[in-house]
């Protein structure tokens, strides 16, 4: 069914869903945020055992809104937040993009101020925040490895940029962790290399990693920079350890 729709972004501040099949809008919703309302990012989600859709909208000020996606195929409102950051003195920061953590339903977001962020969407509050990287002004998608547990990005000094996805949710807490499992919800520990000799807008993990016998797991991933030059890469990790 999702075939048969795709989405239009506009600078306007309205979110379009069309119909494919018949070529004509079928809903829209008005997206306002402060002064400047310009729709950078748009993520659709499926949630519930009954396919339910709702849609994630991202401005150029760092709002994201979460809005439904009715049988009718109108759009309700559901709850929005501001992405602030103290780079920005408060301000917001534009979002860039959504993703879906693979095995959950919480989503990963990419913004303007050199950080991204595991949300949870069921109560639009910060699961983690993963930072290190230099992100200010491009269009820059970050995503997860086909099993969830590595974040993957470009940044705009030509690097790509790797994170362990665990969250505070993923480990027990004892007594002996406990103090360092507080600050979990931030994580500056990265791996990176130099991939390209100019800014990297985009990075992403193939969908299903390569079979091995020897219990190591193959994956490939490609980046892409504002060049419009793209490469592939082979990473291979244990999988006991990962």
């Amino acid at each position: 069914e999702y075939g048969k729709q795709w989405y239009q972004r506009r600078v306007r501040g309205k979110l379009q869903l069309w119909s494919t099949k018949n070529r004509k809008m079928i809903s829209n919703k008005e997206i306002r945020h402060g002064d400047d309302g310009s729709i950078t990012a748009v993520y659709f989600q499926s949630y519930n055992n009954d396919n339910s859709i709702r849609a994630f909208v991202g401005t150029f000020m760092g709002n994201v809104t979460i809005l439904f996606l009715t049988p009718r195929k109108t759009f309700e409102y559901f709850t929005s937040f501001n992405i602030q950051t103290r780079i920005l003195r408060g301000r917001g920061c534009k979002i860039t993009n959504f993703v879906e953590r693979p095995g959950t339903k919480n989503i990963l977001i990419t913004s303007c101020d050199s950080r991204i962020r595991l949300i949870d969407p069921e109560r639009g509050q910060v699961i983690c925040k993963y930072k290190g990287y230099f992100h200010q002004q491009s269009i820059i998608r970050s995503g997860f490895s086909h099993d969830g547990k590595i974040i993957i990005s470009g940044d705009e000094k030509s690097f790509i940029y790797f994170w362990d996805a665990k969250t505070p949710s993923d480990t027990s807490v004892t007594a002996k962790n406990i103090k360092r499992q507080l600050r979990r919800d931030k994580n500056d520990c990265y791996y990176r290399f130099r991939s390209h000799r100019v800014r990297v807008t985009c990075a992403t993990f193939a969908p299903e990693p390569l079979t091995d016998r020897e219990g190591f797991i193959k994956e490939i991933f490609a980046t892409a920079d504002q060049s419009g030059r793209v490469k592939f890469f082979l990473n291979i990790r244990n999988d006991m350890i990962s």
